[in-house]
């Protein structure tokens, strides 16, 4: 009995220093169809050569998308479509490290990244031979050395627009600047 006391006692002690150390936890999610319109495909701010496009108002960078709506879910400051309305022709085709940079202006101060956690599901294109650059020009976007890059299939299911399209969901550590 006191030794099953006694490893709830650490375990506690444990959650609480993480505690002060953790401020926020983020999950961001996106998807976008790929298309033929568009020749240019950005995939975590990495120019990838790929006959196809995604569809979107902004240059539809999923990757980058996500991992800002899980930095503003994070802070608790709503997500991409409330500072950048997918209605407004002024967005079409924008950059969207203008949409990191924005983000970053929010939280600065505030908190910072610890770390960011990426899952990108696709099937039509083969991402692991970009894998290295990609998870280089996170780093160097967000200025942050842990980032974890998954790439998963669908396994032929048609889950989240199917092979004509790339989900993406991230996850952010956000600590809060004393």
């Amino acid at each position: 009995m006191k030794k099953g006391l006694l490893r709830i006692r650490l375990e506690k002690e444990s959650f609480d220093d993480l505690d002060q150390a953790i401020s926020s936890v983020g999950l961001g999610f996106d998807v976008h169809r790929f298309t033929k319109r568009r020749k240019r495909l950005v995939l975590g701010g990495w120019k990838i050569d790929y006959p196809w496009g995604l569809e979107a108002v902004s240059d539809g960078d999923v990757i980058l998308h996500a991992i800002c709506d899980a930095i503003l879910g994070g802070a608790g400051l709503g997500d991409i479509g409330d500072y950048f309305s997918p209605y407004q022709k002024k967005f079409q085709g924008m950059s969207s490290k203008k949409i990191v940079n924005l983000v970053l202006k929010k939280i600065k101060g505030k908190f910072e990244i610890a770390n960011i956690d990426v899952t990108v599901i696709l099937d039509r294109l083969h991402l692991s031979p970009y894998k290295r650059e990609i998870v280089a020009s996170l780093r160097k976007i967000f200025r942050v050395e842990k980032i974890n890059f998954k790439i998963k299939s669908r396994e032929s299911l048609e889950l989240l627009g199917g092979k004509d399209a790339v989900a993406c969901l991230a996850v952010v550590l956000l600590r809060q600047v004393c």
